[in-house]
């Protein structure tokens, strides 16, 4: 492998597949990972999990050896596909769980050129291009993005377990709300509004200062850490790189104009008792991560706080309110669009496939007993007991 900066291309492989020829070009440490994210252009197209501020912050954390692959398709700009080796012998979009809605990097046009190629020019590049391992497992994909296709979701991929679910802020905060039972929803939040007031009263805090990040993400990790535990459920957010990750990646996010990634905090009592953590881009607000305070459940103030967070989205324009990956009551309550992700696995040796047709089994049976609601509340149960299973 040899490690690339900016725009050379020092080593290629080539595809032929009728006239369109590709070419690949691979940054195999993490310094020529870092050097790519600097060279990527101001107008590229991106979901919030590979645009640049996310990407550094992953690559100068994660254990992983970062492999990013640049495609250079014939007549049009690079697309890069930022890849990290996980499991020894496996390849995965930078970003672990954390990464969702995933898509590669690079001008619209260029995207849409290296679709166009196809998929069995992009798999022959790839194979002769020797990245290392069995097999490429591109999970959580988007398959379009504002009107462009993605390269790497084919014929075969098959459609992610989890939905992403969420809601359209056209109209404003009234017409979202006259969608989703509004009367009931307003006599809640002054219900809630009441008892906050006999705590001390409360405070919406949209963005909290950097300075805030690291005791604000700390209070978070302890009560997901908790809500997990009484859950059954592996905390995702339990190691150490993954904290570091977050702390580099909001506190640089609250610093930025206009702000990319926002802490939003519900106070009562002068107390924080709900956190969610956004990233703010192209439009849409996603909630990548929230928890709250067991101990004022009875106030259910993520419920109040999604309120809050859901009208001043709304005020501030934005196009869509985004739940993110996962499908639970609370985000079915408020949310109208359902986006199925894709999963594509590309085998680089007889290995690969193996792993690619135990992927794509595994995927089947996890979306079927997630849709089947009393397979899954029975396997909720189990998971509780059997910790191997979380």
């Amino acid at each position: 492998m040899v490690d690339i900066q900016a725009r050379t291309y020092p080593v290629s492989a080539e595809s032929s597949q009728g006239a369109a020829r590709l070419r690949i070009a691979l940054h195999a440490n993490r310094n020529a990972a870092l050097a790519a994210i600097d060279a990527l252009p101001a107008d590229i197209l991106c979901s919030g999990y590979q645009h640049p501020d996310f990407l550094r912050a992953w690559v100068r954390h994660s254990p992983h050896e970062p492999v990013f692959v640049t495609f250079v398709p014939e007549r049009a700009g690079p697309v890069l596909m930022p890849l990290e080796r996980v499991d020894g012998h496996l390849l995965a979009y930078a970003g672990e769980r954390h990464a969702n809605a995933n898509f590669p990097v690079g001008r619209p046009d260029d995207i849409a050129a290296l679709a166009a190629t196809g998929e069995k020019a992009i798999v022959q590049a790839l194979r002769a291009a020797r990245p290392g391992g069995h097999a490429i497992l591109l999970e959580r994909q988007l398959a379009e993005y504002r009107g462009i296709a993605n390269p790497f979701v084919f014929e075969h991929s098959v459609v992610s377990p989890n939905p992403a679910l969420s809601l359209s802020l056209e109209g404003g905060f009234d017409n979202v709300l006259s969608r989703h039972s509004g009367k009931r929803r307003r006599k809640r939040f002054r219900g809630q509004e009441r008892q906050f007031e006999d705590k001390g009263g409360y405070c919406y805090i949209a963005a909290v200062d950097t300075g805030a990040v690291p005791a604000t993400l700390e209070r978070f990790f302890d009560w997901k850490a908790k809500h997990f535990e009484a859950a059954g459920i592996h905390d995702v957010f339990a190691d150490d790189h993954i904290r570091r990750f977050y702390f580099d990646l909001f506190a640089e996010g609250a610093h930025r104009e206009p702000r990319g990634r926002e802490l939003k905090v519900l106070e009562a009592g002068g107390q924080p008792v709900a956190i969610i953590g956004c990233t703010v881009h192209d439009g849409r607000l996603t909630v990548e991560f929230g928890s709250y305070d067991a101990a004022q459940a009875e106030l259910s103030p993520g419920d109040m706080l999604f309120f809050l967070a859901i009208r001043e989205a709304t005020e501030n324009g934005l196009e869509f309110f985004d739940f993110g990956i996962g499908d639970e009551p609370y985000k079915r309550g408020w949310c109208e669009i359902e986006t199925l992700q894709r999963d594509t696995v590309i085998p680089l040796d007889t290995v690969g496939r193996l792993v690619g047709a135990a992927k794509a089994a595994r995927s089947s049976a996890v979306r079927s007993i997630k849709t089947n609601p009393v397979i899954w509340k029975a396997v909720k149960q189990l998971r509780k007991r059997v910790p191997i299973l979380r």
